[in-house]
């Protein structure tokens, strides 16, 4: 009993399992690369990297404009292949909206305009955005898709994809994250670039399954009397909060 008790005030043996796994586990937790979790209506995250088109500031590249970023896992990816080819090919409907488009990928930039040339030749488009040559992982870790506390960042990536919209503050509006084995639909992400700005600059909020043209909401903050200066097309008012009104025009 006596040499026991003496044993576990002195702590473990140099050497021993529990010494060891204790001292490994210190070394590996480093509070200062432990990313916050984004949210929305957080401010986007800003990084200075080099891209397909060269070195930029992130926050001066999107700064005035709405702006859509983009994440892969790595080149020479079919699922990411398709999704660049279908970005690109919607172009103008993001330029129409004043949204700005930034990829980030792992792997060097050169290794990036390779597979620029892949994508283009199999997809049939030109790629007009920049993607971020994240080299190490690190602008990855600054978005949640390095796995917490771990120190090399390109070892141990998620297995996951990004797409989050941006409004012209720099502010966090949506966040979807993906399975990196299944394709985004950048359908919906006009969609809610398109709900975003209505929302914004309408005072309206907008129903499931909503589509471009179709009936939206009062927003429930807005009293009766100032929807009724704001809303000249009118609004149906089914209950204080549930007011249908046609879509303002953009």
């Amino acid at each position: 009993m006596r040499e026991a008790a003496a044993e576990q005030a002195a702590g473990p043996r140099p050497g021993s399992k529990k010494g060891r796994t204790k001292g490994r586990d210190a070394a590996a937790v480093d509070e200062s690369i432990v990313t916050p979790v984004l949210q929305i209506g957080d401010e986007i995250p800003n990084f200075q990297a080099d891209s397909t088109v060269g070195m930029f500031d992130f926050h001066d590249l999107i700064d005035g404009s709405f702006a859509v970023l983009v994440t892969f896992t790595g080149d020479m990816d079919p699922v990411g292949t398709t999704e660049i080819g279908m970005l690109s090919k919607l172009m103008m409907d993001f330029r129409a909206r004043d949204a700005k488009l930034v990829a980030i990928s792992i792997g060097s930039k050169e290794n990036h305009r390779k597979w620029i040339e892949e994508i283009q030749e199999l997809q049939d488009c030109r790629v007009w955005f920049p993607i971020v040559a994240d080299t190490d992982g690190e602008v990855s870790r600054l978005f949640n898709l390095v796995k917490p506390k771990a120190v090399n960042a390109k070892k141990n990536l998620k297995p996951a994809t990004l797409v989050t919209v941006i409004d012209i503050d720099r502010r966090i509006r949506q966040l979807q994250f993906y399975p990196k084995t299944t394709g985004r639909n950048f359908y919906e992400t006009i969609r809610s670039l398109d709900a975003l700005q209505l929302s914004l600059f309408h005072q309206v909020v907008v129903p499931a399954n909503w589509m471009q043209g179709e009936e939206v909401y009062v927003h429930p903050g807005l009293s009766s009397v100032v929807a009724s200066s704001m809303f000249p097309k009118g609004f149906n008012e089914l209950n204080t909060w549930y007011r249908p009104t046609p879509q303002p025009d953009v």
